[in-house]
């Protein structure tokens, strides 16, 4: 939630670039406005020292860019907390601060597409529907929003261009950041300000977002998938996706690779499915489709150079991913050396992963793989199915 997520390829291609240098140009432009009426009649004296105010603009951006992401995910930490909700996570890019025996500790997670995160658990409760949530998804852009009040005058007023352009730059970006969570959008990722309307008229989806918080809160909170109340596990027709992705690993974890296939295939077969989430699906799907025999047709299909590029992101903090590739090279390749060294990737991450259940769950699955290949119990389906 309040993750800063990039949508398309055109987004990050054309209208991020084009968003940078407009404000690049209207804060210059304010800069000679306000400092400068000559501005156009004296550019060859501006010209002299342009090159390095556009230096220290870019990185003003930079830095107002990496403040703004943590003010706007402090926004939903601290309206979380009003909220009644507890502390799961809080991430930067790949860094993610959780709490261990009950202090704070860094850790690393990425989620591709996204720069920053803030998760939290919803109390326990039989109302699932009247679990309050709108401050929870306003937190983000109202910080934002007290950002840019802030920042933009006393931008205005500084008469020192490094400070002004300081105070402007992280003051527009904040501005920027709260239109961009505030006002409804739903562009393939839904925004915070959609999520509040869609939630304010669905009870079925309140109940939805309350068990897909409650899972993931309990599997940080060091719980297998197998100890979580199955009952969280029932998300209906009002599931966005995510729900049967942790359906599936249940049946995964469990053993049922049929069952789990069976419901992936199902969420993919749905429409406008959200980007991060159909990656996902395939990811497991793939999965299951190795430890099933699949055709080597319907592996080589699925495994193409999109979601090839999303493993080899997520295998750098995500555990499942390792254990995906430990599966796809011992099973469907038979090239032992290099599931070895997917096995003491996933072992390695021990240390810095920061979801306790998910490790503990993945790496029983991989050991579970493991002793199998080693027994011979896929050899059979695996040279079969090619």
């Amino acid at each position: 939630l309040g993750g800063m997520i990039m949508k398309t390829k055109i987004k990050r291609m054309i209208i991020v670039p084009m968003t940078l240098g407009v404000l690049i140009g209207l804060i210059i432009s304010i800069y000679g406005y306000k400092y400068d009426r000559s501005f156009l009649k004296s550019i060859h004296a501006y010209i002299d020292n342009y090159f390095l105010k556009f230096i220290y603009t870019y990185v003003c951006l930079v830095v107002g860019c990496i403040i703004g992401i943590i003010i706007h995910e402090s926004g939903h930490l601290v309206t979380g907390l009003l909220s009644g909700y507890e502390f799961v996570s809080f991430r930067i890019c790949s860094m993610v601060w959780v709490k261990e025996n009950g202090k704070l500790s860094r850790k690393r997670f990425n989620i591709m597409g996204t720069a920053g995160q803030c998760l939290m658990m919803p109390p326990d409760s039989d109302t699932p529907e009247k679990v309050p949530f709108v401050l929870y998804f306003l937190g983000g852009g109202l910080f934002n929003l007290i950002a840019a009040v802030i920042c933009i005058p006393i931008g205005f007023v500084i008469s020192n261009f490094y400070f002004s352009m300081l105070f402007l730059t992280f003051g527009f970006i904040s501005a920027w950041m709260c239109f961009l969570n505030l006002i409804p959008l739903n562009i393939r990722v839904p925004n915070d300000g959609y999520n509040i309307v869609l939630y304010s008229r669905n009870k079925a989806k309140r109940i939805v977002l309350y068990k897909e918080l409650r899972l993931n809160g309990l599997l940080y909170k060091g719980y297998e998938l197998s100890d979580i109340p199955e009952n969280l596990f029932d998300f209906g027709e009002e599931s966005d996706g995510l729900g049967e992705i942790f359906q599936a690993g249940l049946y995964a974890y469990k053993k049922d690779f049929s069952a789990a296939q069976n419901l992936l295939e199902k969420v993919l077969n749905r429409d406008k499915l959200i980007s991060i989430y159909e990656y996902e699906a395939k990811s497991e799907l793939l999965f299951c489709k190795v430890v099933n025999g699949a055709p080597e047709h319907e592996i080589e299909e699925l495994y193409d150079k999109t979601l090839k590029k999303y493993i080899l992101f997520s295998a750098k903090t995500q555990i499942s991913k390792r254990r995906l590739m430990y599966a796809y090279y011992s099973i469907y390749k038979h090239d032992m050396e290099s599931a070895e060294r997917e096995y003491n990737k996933a072992v390695a991450m021990k240390d810095t992963y920061p979801i306790p259940g998910e490790l503990k769950s993945e790496l029983s699955l991989i050991e579970f793989i493991r002793t199998s290949v080693e027994n011979g119990c896929f050899t059979n389906i695996s040279k079969s199915s090619r």
